[in-house]
């Protein structure tokens, strides 16, 4: 199995202290993947800021010890980012103007796993996540932020868009987490599951994008 990483569930992981479980992971999951720009994210562009020094330090330990793999960049790849790009930042619109919903490190790691015939990718922000998976219930959420119903989808530049991204699932640093719990990866953290919630719960507020609910539903069915 190949798993494409955006920056985010990495800095997760990092911040709350769970990143020597990525080794785990990787053992049991298969090949993880990085571009460089989302090296650059979690590593360079905040190496000297002193608030997410420690973090970075933790990332760069993983690259080192080749826990992620770096894609290095291609023609191929340069190319599908720019359609990617053009094609989710024009997708939606409001009142006739288009909405810039992905950012390049992102759309990098869309366009990485066709390249790579990755069969997921683990992303835990909400928007990059529903492109995939319910862009019509994003479009609702759009129009109650942008309070209109002036908010419409380009349903060609999406059908274009998941051709190139082919047949992915979505997976986030909350998945990870319950995932390493059920193998056994968590017992000398861990002594049940309300510490496991407690860590669910600092994902969230780390920037996952789960809900309460969720969260609850998933430690009903351990």
């Amino acid at each position: 199995m190949k798993i494409v990483f955006d920056s985010g569930v990495i800095i997760s992981f990092s911040e709350t202290c769970f990143i020597p479980l990525f080794k785990d992971l990787k053992e049991n999951l298969g090949n993880f993947i990085i571009t460089k720009n989302v090296k650059f994210e979690c590593i360079d562009k905040v190496r000297n800021v002193m608030r997410f020094k420690l973090s970075s330090t933790r990332i760069e330990e993983e690259i080192s010890s080749h826990i992620f793999d770096v894609y290095q960049s291609d023609k191929a790849l340069d190319e599908t980012t720019n359609k990617i790009m053009y094609l989710t930042n024009n997708m939606f619109y409001v009142r006739g103007n288009p909405i810039k919903i992905i950012q390049i490190g992102e759309a990098e790691s869309l366009a990485l796993l066709g390249l790579t015939d990755a069969s997921y990718l683990a992303v835990d922000e909400r928007t990059t996540r529903m492109i995939i998976e319910q862009p019509h219930a994003l479009l609702e959420i759009f129009k109650r932020k942008y309070k209109t119903s002036k908010v419409s989808i380009d349903e060609q530049k999406y059908i274009k868009f998941m051709e190139i991204i082919g047949n992915v699932n979505v997976i986030r640093s909350v998945d990870f987490l319950v995932y390493a719990y059920r193998k056994g990866l968590l017992a000398s953290v861990f002594k049940d599951k309300n510490n496991l919630k407690g860590a669910l719960y600092a994902l969230k507020f780390k920037g996952c994008s789960v809900s309460f609910e969720e969260i609850n539903e998933y430690i009903d069915n351990l």
